[in-house]
């Protein structure tokens, strides 16, 4: 599976050369698109509990072990791991810097604002290549153009029209790509992006500015420049335009200005 952004193939010795900062930490995912979300849907209240385990250990071994050792709900301990799997590739698996997981574990614990919401909308997106191409280049263009109603056939439609460029997709049955379709409307939905049961609505996330600014401080990691930050498609994650994302930044501006000249 290849990373975008800042991994890059040599195209004389075949390797691949790591241009970041931080060179273990793997941004988001692009490439292959794989089935990961045809097993488990949002695990909203799941994911809420990890963080706040995480929270209490300051350990992703010692989380997953009590997650899978009895303190999710769910019977079956191979369901326990399962959920555990599904949530560290959505939150962990890129070895992400211990600030985002820390930002992560502070919104798990905001029962006010719906941070954690939109900040799982964020992770999952920039995390999985086919939910990412889903979200960017269908759900994003409907809402433009002022189509609001999605449904299973959309992404099944999604799905023919992407085979020719990944042609893993042709290996998938019939029921992995029906399941994959139902959950990926479900993790839209619980994430914020979308509402309803059949068919589902497209509508604009809450997004808290705490979250916001969690998203400045990700693409100033990754090396996105501050003049290019307002035009990063991961705004679109959230529905928003450039113009709307530089009226965060602008207003982050000038909170960080105010403290600085009170201090």
């Amino acid at each position: 599976m290849l990373y975008s952004a800042y991994y890059s193939s040599d195209s004389t010795s075949g390797s691949t050369v790591a241009t970041s900062i931080d060179a273990h930490v793997r941004w988001r995912v692009a490439g292959e698109y794989r089935p990961n979300n045809a097993s488990k849907a949002g695990l909203l209240a799941e994911t809420q509990q990890f963080l706040q385990a995480y929270g209490q250990f300051g350990s992703l071994d010692a989380t997953r072990r009590a997650l899978i050792d009895g303190a999710l709900p769910q019977r079956a301990r191979d369901t326990r791991v399962t959920i555990v799997e599904v949530i560290q590739r959505r939150l962990t698996r890129w070895s992400p810097p211990e600030w985002v997981l820390a930002d992560l574990v502070c919104f798990a614990a905001d029962t006010v604002e719906p941070a954690l919401h939109a900040a799982l909308l964020l992770h999952t997106v920039r995390q999985d290549a086919l939910l990412s191409d889903f979200v960017h280049d269908a759900v994003v263009p409907r809402w433009a153009a002022g189509d609001h109603v999605l449904v299973r056939a959309d992404v099944q439609h999604f799905l023919d029209q992407r085979e020719p460029a990944h042609p893993e997709l042709a290996t998938w049955s019939h029921a992995t790509r029906a399941k994959l379709a139902g959950n990926v409307l479900s993790i839209l939905r619980d994430y914020g992006l979308l509402k309803g049961r059949d068919p589902k609505q497209i509508i604009e996330p809450l997004v808290p500015v705490a979250v916001a600014e969690h998203l400045v401080r990700l693409l100033r990691a990754e090396g996105v420049a501050d003049i290019d930050l307002a035009s990063h498609t991961d705004w679109q994650i959230w529905l928003w335009d450039s113009v709307r994302a530089q009226k965060m930044i602008s207003a982050m501006h000038n909170q960080e200005a105010m403290l600085e000249r009170s201090g």
